[in-house]
C-alpha cells in the first residue's frame, strides 16, 4: 500500500490537472473579496473582517470549488491508467485491482488535505493584500482548522463518486457534475431533517461552521447526525471499493489478460489467488 502511495505522489508532479485545484482553491477568496465588493448593500456582510472572509471562503470552497475540483483531480488520477496504458502491465503485478484503487484513494485523501492548506494560506494572503482588517494570531488558527476540515468532509462526501466512477473507463467528468450539483443543492436545505443529514450541510456542522449569513438558518444542525451522515457516506465508499473487481474489467478476463504475459508459474498462481 506504502508503494502505490508513493508512486501516486511521483505521477502527480507529472499532471496538468493539478493545476485545476491550484487556480480553483485560488478564486475561492478572490471571488468572496469582489462579492462583497459588487453586492447591494442589504446582501453585504456588516463588518467584512477576516474571520468573515475566512468565512465566506469556506462557504464557496464547500458549496462550489471543492465537490468538482476534488472529483475532478482524484477520478483524473484514478483513470488516467487507462489512457496512459499502464493498466495491462499494473496486472502482472501481484496487487489486487482492490488494493489499487484504495492506494490511489489514499493518495488523493493526503492530496485533499493539501489542497486545504493551501487554500487557507491563498485565503490570508488575498486578505492582506485586499487590505482587509482583523487579522489575528485566534482568527488565523480558527480559519486554518475549519478550511482543513472542510476539505477533508467534502471529500468524504464526494468519496462514493470516485469510487463508483473508478471502475469506469472516462467516467470521472460526469462523476464532476454530479458532484458541483449536489454541493450546490446545500443552500435550498434550510430546514427540516434534510438540513441535518444532507452530507454537504453535515460538513459545516461538524467543523462548527455558522451556516446563519449565507443561508438565513435558526439554532445549530444535529452534531450527532451529521457524523452519521458521513460515516454512511464513507461506509457506501468502502462497499464500493470492497466490490470492486478491478476498473471494470472481471476478475476472469484480467486472469486471461495475464496470462498473455510472460509470467513464472508462481507469479501466474498469484495472479489467479488475488
Amino acid at each position: 500500500m506504502r508503494a502505490i502511495i508513493i508512486t501516486e505522489f511521483q505521477k502527480i508532479k507529472r499532471c496538468h490537472i493539478m493545476l485545476i485545484g491550484i487556480i480553483g482553491m485560488a478564486l475561492s477568496p478572490v471571488l468572496s473579496v469582489i462579492t462583497q465588493q459588487i453586492s447591494i448593500e442589504d446582501a453585504k456582510i456588516e463588518n467584512f473582517d477576516f474571520a468573515a472572509l475566512f468565512n465566506s471562503t469556506i462557504w464557496n470552497n464547500a458549496t462550489i470549488f471543492m465537490p468538482i475540483i476534488f472529483t475532478l483531480i482524484g477520478g483524473y488520477l484514478i483513470d488516467r491508467e487507462y489512457t496512459d496504458g499502464t493498466l495491462k502491465n499494473i496486472f502482472t503485478v501481484p496487487v489486487s485491482p482492490r488494493r489499487l484503487l484504495t492506494g490511489k484513494l489514499s493518495a488523493i485523501a493526503f492530496l485533499v488535505f493539501v489542497l486545504g492548506g493551501y487554500s487557507f494560506l491563498i485565503t490570508a494572503l488575498v486578505g492582506l493584500l485586499s487590505g482587509i482588517r482583523g487579522i489575528g494570531l485566534l482568527t488565523l488558527l480558527r480559519g486554518g482548522l475549519q478550511m482543513i476540515g472542510i476539505a477533508g468532509g467534502i471529500y468524504i462526501v464526494v468519496l462514493p463518486v470516485l469510487a463508483f466512477c473508478g471502475k469506469r473507463h472516462g467516467s470521472f467528468m460526469g462523476g464532476a457534475v454530479v458532484s458541483f450539483v449536489l454541493g450546490y443543492c446545500s443552500m435550498f436545505f434550510k430546514t427540516g431533517s434534510l438540513r441535518h443529514i444532507y452530507p454537504f450541510l453535515a460538513c459545516f456542522t461538524l467543523i462548527r461552521f455558522d451556516t446563519s449569513t449565507f443561508m438565513n438558518t435558526t439554532g445549530a444542525a444535529n452534531g450527532i447526525l451529521g457524523f452519521f451522515s458521513l460515516a454512511v457516506m464513507f461506509l457506501l465508499a468502502v462497499i464500493i471499493v470492497f466490490r470492486s473487481e478491478g476498473y471494470g474489467i472481471s476478475k476472469e478476463k484480467r486472469v486471461r489478460t495475464v496470462g498473455r504475459f510472460s509470467l513464472r508459474p508462481a507469479q501466474r498462481d498469484r495472479q489467479t489467488k488475488n
